[in-house]
């Protein structure tokens, strides 16, 4: 898309033609459990609208990325149909070395808002794992709209338009009898994670529920803000976002789940 000529840096607009030579962005190793995951996920979702921006270096090595989609297809748990919404944005510690990439994926982002006249762009964020916090949004203007758990709804107004909402998490949440994980590999970081949790499972004999995630319409109805992960027992979030084996066995010892409670069975 654009060049930084005095670093040798890049801007590129990644899609179904330039994926194998750039790759999925945080997970560089295609012998990864989440890779193959990931771009199988990314080539059906460009197919919705998905836009994937991805700073290079000289050495083509990336730096920092934004993945954002149209509202309607936000695989987070928000009702943003007209909006651009972001899913990610990653800065890489060379990236960081450099300064001022996220900004510039952000604003790239809001340039794209502007072209296809979207009423703004909106995001989830928060100060906790696994997400960007809000700061850097609000750096560029955005603005907090709503707040659920330890999660931040940001926009940005564009043009007039209905605002995008936090849906509500009860019901999906009331259906989760038993343990269970519900996630999606938008992140690929997830499958692997998924399988770890699966052999302790398996170990400590308990039956642990694993549904993935398939449409944008089964994202936006996760029981939890995170959208692409929930670890929940009997309804209750345990994690929103992935978990090592050790902590979830901790999380086991604390919340006196075992085989005998109503979680053995086929896994």
């Amino acid at each position: 898309m654009e060049a930084d000529e005095d670093r040798g840096i890049t801007l590129e607009l990644v899609g179904p033609d330039n994926l194998p030579d750039c790759g999925i962005g945080c997970v560089l190793n295609p012998r990864h459990p989440g890779f193959k995951p990931k771009v199988d996920w990314l080539q059906r979702r460009f197919e919705e609208g998905l836009r994937y921006l991805l700073f290079r270096d000289g050495r083509d090595r990336p730096l920092g990325f934004l993945e954002f989609v149209p509202g309607e297809h936000a695989w987070r748990p928000v009702d943003a149909a007209g909006w651009l919404f972001v899913h990610c944005l990653w800065v890489y510690p060379r990236g960081q070395k450099i300064g001022g990439l996220g900004h510039r994926l952000i604003e790239a982002c809001l340039a794209e808002g502007r072209s296809t006249k979207a009423i703004g762009v909106a995001t989830i964020a928060s100060a906790g794992p696994w997400m960007v916090g809000a700061e850097i949004f609000e750096r560029v203007g955005f603005e907090c709209l709503a707040e659920a758990d330890r999660f931040s709804l940001l926009t940005y107004r564009l043009r007039p338009g209905p605002e995008p909402t936090i849906r509500s998490l009860k019901a999906s949440r009331a259906l989760q009898s038993g343990l269970h994980i519900v996630y999606s590999p938008q992140c690929p970081y997830l499958p692997k994670s998924v399988a770890d949790l699966q052999s302790v499972a398996a170990e400590l004999g308990l039956n642990l529920k694993v549904t993935i995630l398939e449409t944008p319409a089964e994202a936006q109805s996760a029981p939890s803000y995170y959208g692409v992960f929930a670890l929940l027992w009997n309804g209750q979030v345990l994690s929103d976002h992935y978990v090592s084996a050790t902590r979830f066995r901790s999380l086991i010892r604390h919340h006196r789940i075992t085989a005998s409670s109503g979680s053995r069975g086929t896994l």
